[in-house]
């Protein structure tokens, strides 16, 4: 077991890089920063991410080499690099690092691409003490790298303009602007294009329809034969309500002949909708008649009471600060974002974990990731043998920081087993007072050989 506290060097680097670590490196482990890449819909983004490694004598090569490699299948992330991109030569003198890459580098796409792939690099290797500004070359020679972008000459880091930070303009201090951001990391949902998410704004039938649909995991069905007249094939919302229909989210005999696409989602409907998703519509029917602690519980209609039954035992919804629960009330795209990170068992106060999700499989790396709101933003993560013992614990800051949300990753290695096993990787904050666990989130992920 390995643990990692350096809260005075977290606060010093981290200041200064904006980035999500901090330099502790006890044995066996080195640990440094790799720029990965978060893709919004409409834009793309650098997120800082923490890595622990094997102890190595060469980490800037090393962190190059996980930069090429990209992170493990299953996170919100992807690598800016070409795939095959080979590091010929890094040698670093005066504060300059020249690096040597194989003609692969130049395979980018787009001027966007390019600038990240070039700040990534920077950004990876000025971490390092020794290292300022970053000489690239391919082949041996000076090079535009993609053809948009001239790097011939030394490049600096790039920290402002490229690293992920709050992406709507409206959320900031909001009560679901955890939620809010953490749900955007799945890239499950979108702002508009004016930047905003509106979280006040009434949600629709069908908006709420595709979001559960893809938080379940299904994907969209495209039968020949539409289930309501006024959701067509040519509908955006056809595919989604489609595999609702087909995996019994929805049941048209509840709607007829039309499924009202644009009405808005009420909350009544939302509890519904959710029980069938997790399909425990065997355990509304069991709390159908059982008694319900919200002061308008005469409000709701007896064909409801069984599925908000099952909301309320899951914690997937609760009532207002007043009481009620307000069955007929609209649910608003705050209150939406809010319940499915709930369905999904991202957390519920400081840390929200976006990845990995449950029982996903891994290799020899893992990394999580998510957003936070925490003192300096600081999380902590580690990771579990498959007996339940401490492997590693370390810890990462989000890129925020303050008293807002931030997002934060980092990636680490597994435990080897022998043949597949269950292991279990925690994500949480710890008290400033005693250094007792709060905030924790877990996954139970498979670990292959």
């Amino acid at each position: 077991m390995v643990r990692v506290r350096n809260f005075l060097a977290l606060a010093v680097a981290l200041a200064l890089l904006g980035a999500t670590w901090a330099w502790a490196a006890p044995d066996p482990f080195t640990r440094f920063t790799v720029y990965y890449v978060f893709s919004a819909p409409t834009e793309f983004y650098l997120v800082p991410v923490g890595v622990v490694v094997p102890a190595t004598s060469t980490p800037a090569r090393r962190a190059l080499e996980l930069l090429i490699q990209g992170p493990p299948p299953g996170s919100f992330l992807h690598g800016p690099v070409p795939a095959n991109t080979r590091i010929l030569d890094l040698n670093i003198s005066d504060g300059l690092a020249t690096v040597n890459f194989s003609q692969e580098i130049t395979g980018v796409g787009g001027s966007r691409s390019e600038a990240l792939l070039l700040a990534a690099i920077a950004n990876t290797l000025a971490q390092f003490e020794t290292v300022d500004r970053v000489q690239i070359l391919v082949d041996g020679q000076k090079t535009s790298v993609g053809g948009h972008i001239d790097a011939s000459d030394p490049i600096q880091p790039a920290y402002q303009g490229v690293i992920m930070r709050q992406q709507f303009t409206d959320i900031s201090g909001h009560w679901a602007e955890g939620n809010i951001n953490a749900f955007f990391l799945t890239g499950l949902v979108a702002g508009y294009g004016d930047g905003t998410f509106r979280p006040n704004q009434d949600a629709t039938r069908a908006e709420f329809v595709k979001l559960l649909v893809l938080a379940a995991g299904h994907q969209e069905t495209r039968p020949a034969q539409a289930s309501f007249a006024d959701v067509p094939p040519q509908h955006w919302a056809y595919g989604y309500v489609q595999s609702a229909v087909a995996s019994g989210i929805l049941v048209p005999s509840d709607y007829g002949a039309n499924f009202g696409p644009n009405a808005k989602l009420t909350r009544r409907e939302m509890a519904m909708l959710m029980t069938r998703a997790r399909n425990l519509e065997q355990r509304a029917a069991e709390l159908r008649d059982a008694p319900l602690a919200y002061t308008d519980a005469s409000d709701i209609p007896a064909w409801a009471r069984g599925y908000i039954g099952v909301v309320t035992e899951l914690g997937l919804m609760q009532g207002y600060p007043d009481g009620r629960f307000r069955p007929g009330g609209t649910a608003l795209r705050s209150e939406v974002t809010s319940v499915l990170t709930r369905y999904l068992g991202m957390g519920e106060t400081n840390v929200r974990l976006v990845a990995p999700k449950p029982n996903t499989q891994v290799g020899d790396w893992v990394l999580l990731g998510g957003v936070a709101r925490a003192f300096e933003a600081n999380v902590e993560s580690r990771i579990l043998h498959p007996d339940g013992s401490e492997y590693l614990r370390t810890f990462t800051t989000a890129t925020e920081g303050g008293p807002g949300w931030g997002f934060w990753a980092i990636m680490f290695p597994t435990p080897s087993v022998t043949g597949a096993q269950d292991i279990t990787v925690e994500a949480f904050t710890t008290s400033a007072e005693d250094g007792s666990v709060q905030d924790l989130v877990k996954r139970t992920i498979r670990r292959t050989p």
